[in-house]
């Protein structure tokens, strides 16, 4: 089998998105004959944006840059429009895409389409009446439909006319071969560590900032990744920063963070309540992460988090609540015996969310839906 994955964005790129696509299409060629990749041109090459990720570009995953831009302007119909041609010379069994305007324009090929969905554009408080239109066109016409989480496909089904061809494939990550015991010594600094965008406000990081009004001097957030300035601004940040319990790392590459997370005591990952991206239908990337390297966690108790994980394997907490979120944080750091154990069940569990795991589950749909089409020719 055959599959191409078009993504219409610059790679390598510092979004979490540009993981997954690069991670799920190395996972792809070890199942199947061929993988060929979509994405605009770059000063990149293959080898180049696939080691950016720490990993090396297999034999049979062929990257095709198309281009997207005249001079300074980057228009999605023209890497549309190259896409087309691609799609003609390497025919491909099945296309696999993410992205909602260059899933609409696959519909007019006649390959299969494999549509990702990571979220519900008519809900968003800035979509367009298009868009709506065109998520609903390709929602009930794409031949298949992967959801990231079981929340996101429940709530889809109850809007639109799906296919029958249906899969939740979650997020995955990189799994340690054996479990590592983090050793934590008594009586040094707490530190826990939130990674990823502190841009989103359903990603609770002012709650978990809060929360350190609530822990000892001795507990210190390391936040990785850059500090959004709505955050810089608020005088308590800085005084935190100032004191030296709150540390903002920056941007990290993501070949590094495995690495990093190696050696973090604990994680946290504070998502809010109050936005259904958050409690339904989200599959947290650095969840999964934490927990393919062995490191201990505290989640909000939501049902897309619960969806990864439960009690035996996290310290879930009361979302939005930054006292009961420091509760977690301090149960987890003074309980060494429940950490330890959460943590090696965490570290069992990630090996159902492995990039090959993921792999397997795309493959399968994709030859459902490729079947189907050639039972009908």
């Amino acid at each position: 089998m055959n599959i191409a994955y078009c993504y219409p964005e610059n790679l390598p790129s510092k979004m979490a998105r540009s993981v997954q696509v690069v991670n799920t299409c190395r996972a792809l060629a070890e199942k199947v004959e061929q993988v060929i990749l979509y994405t605009p041109k770059t000063p990149f090459s293959a080898d180049q944006i696939f080691s950016h990720y720490n990993l090396t570009c297999p034999s049979n995953l062929t990257v095709r840059f198309l281009r997207k831009s005249v001079g300074p302007v980057s228009t999605h119909k023209l890497y549309n429009f190259f896409l087309s041609t691609a799609l003609k010379r390497d025919d491909p069994d099945v296309v696999f895409s993410r992205h909602l305007q260059t899933a609409e324009y696959l519909l007019k090929s006649s390959v299969p389409l494999l549509y990702e969905v990571h979220e519900l554009f008519s809900e968003k408080k800035n979509a367009s009446e298009r868009d709506k239109v065109i998520e609903k066109m390709v929602l009930e016409n794409a031949a298949g439909i992967i959801f990231i989480s079981q929340g996101l496909q429940t709530a889809l089904n109850k809007v639109f006319t799906l296919s029958q061809y249906q899969k939740v494939v979650p997020s995955g990550a990189r799994v340690l071969d054996n479990f590592i015991e983090k050793k934590y010594e008594k009586g040094k600094i707490n530190r826990f560590v939130y990674i990823g965008t502190t841009r989103y406000s359903w990603k609770g990081v002012d709650v978990l900032i809060q929360a350190l009004d609530y822990l000892p001097e001795n507990y210190c957030l390391e936040i990785v990744g850059v500090l959004d300035g709505q955050f810089l601004k608020q005088q308590k940040v800085k005084d935190l920063m100032q004191s030296g319990r709150l540390v903002s790392k920056g941007h990290m590459p993501s070949a590094k963070i495995f690495e990093f997370m190696l050696g973090v005591d604990l994680a946290v990952i504070p998502n809010s309540a109050r936005d259904r991206i958050s409690a339904h239908f989200t599959s947290p990337l650095k969840l999964i992460e934490a927990l393919g390297a062995g490191v201990p966690v505290v989640v909000s108790d939501l049902p897309s988090i619960r969806e990864i994980v439960s009690e035996k394997e996290a310290f879930l907490v009361q979302p939005d609540d930054p006292l009961a979120l420091a509760a977690g944080i301090r149960q987890a750091f003074e309980g060494v015996d429940v950490r330890v154990r959460r943590a090696r069940n965490g570290w069992q569990r990630s090996k159902e969310f492995s990039w090959q795991k993921r792999a397997d589950k795309i493959v399968e749909l994709a030859r459902t839906v490729f079947s189907e089409k050639n039972k009908t020719l």
